[in-house]
């Protein structure tokens, strides 16, 4: 059963027509254009085959059915690292009085993140186009989605808030993807981002790195702190703070990570420790990682 929260939210992605239920709920049908898109355990997929269809979007979905079992590795201290640094985002975010969108929401560490902490958002969507990582996003979300974020399946405006956290630097056209966030922020609506930095030493590493690793694309990417502040001032939106941050949980986790550290059964201490340390430095212009803040102009409706 479709639940209710998406009821009002969604739209077609391909002509943004209105949406019907088909008979038990098991589809959405288009009234405009007669597409038709499944809903699978409450979950509308609606992709609409954009894995298939483009190329850079197929690399994507590969490389992250193939990161699949790493994000789910208990062991792994970075992604402990992220859970423990997600809530210091939500922070920022503030209240939002009414539905907010998780893009890119991966395995729902956002959602496990509040929740774990007492801080849950009841009325937060995930939407990822990644079915495999969709699936295991359990907690802390009202409802789920499976949609390409270059064609977002809701309604211009529908949205008080949303966040996206190590998700841009996936998309393959994230002006493009900016741009949908943007439109289905209503007025007021504000947006939360957090990805890698570009730091040219660590970019070179990361090439050797990764060269032959079939968890990255090659259009895999990191963000200079002035580049994202014009990749969300691209959308319309406008950005109120952009600034590095996390100059040492980013790296120190990779490391202790291909020393397989975690295995001892440390992982989410040391999380915890570095998170708390980079939150003590605050920004700071060697952090690793950018974060920004941008507000859709207009008065709350």
């Amino acid at each position: 059963m479709l639940p209710d929260i998406l009821t009002p939210l969604l739209v077609c992605p391909r002509c943004r027509g209105t949406l019907t239920p088909a008979p038990a709920a098991e589809e959405l049908r288009c009234a405009a254009c007669g597409v038709a898109f499944p809903v699978r355990s409450g979950v509308p997929r609606m992709s609409d085959g954009a894995e298939s269809r483009d190329e850079a979007m197929q690399a994507e979905w590969t490389a992250q059915q193939n990161a699949h079992a790493l994000y789910m590795d208990p062991s792994f201290i970075m992604n402990d690292w992220e859970r423990a640094v997600l809530p210091r985002l939500d922070e920022w975010l503030g209240d939002a009085p009414g539905a907010t969108l998780d893009v890119g929401c991966g395995v729902g560490k956002l959602g496990e993140a509040l929740t774990a902490r007492g801080r849950g958002r009841t009325s937060l969507v995930g939407t990822d186009f990644q079915s495999t990582l969709l699936a295991e996003a359990r907690v802390g979300y009202a409802a789920l989605v499976q949609a390409d974020v270059h064609h977002l399946p809701f309604k211009d405006g529908a949205f008080a808030a949303a966040i996206t956290t190590n998700a841009l630097h996936h998309f393959p056209d994230p002006v493009r993807a900016m741009s949908e966030i943007a439109r289905i922020l209503r007025p007021g609506g504000v947006l939360v981002t957090f990805d890698p930095r570009y730091v040219t030493p660590l970019e070179k590493l990361k090439k050797i790195l990764r060269k032959n690793d079939d968890m990255f694309t090659k259009d895999h990417k990191a963000f200079r702190v002035d580049e994202y502040r014009d990749l969300l001032g691209s959308s319309g939106l406008r950005v109120t703070d952009v600034r590095a941050v996390d100059p040492l949980g980013p790296l120190l986790s990779t490391a202790l990570d291909y020393l397989k550290v975690g295995r001892l059964g440390v992982a989410a201490p040391i999380a915890r420790a570095l998170a708390g340390l980079d939150r003590a430095i605050g920004p700071t212009p060697i952090g690793l990682m950018v974060e920004a803040r941008a507000v859709k102009p207009g008065a709350p409706a």
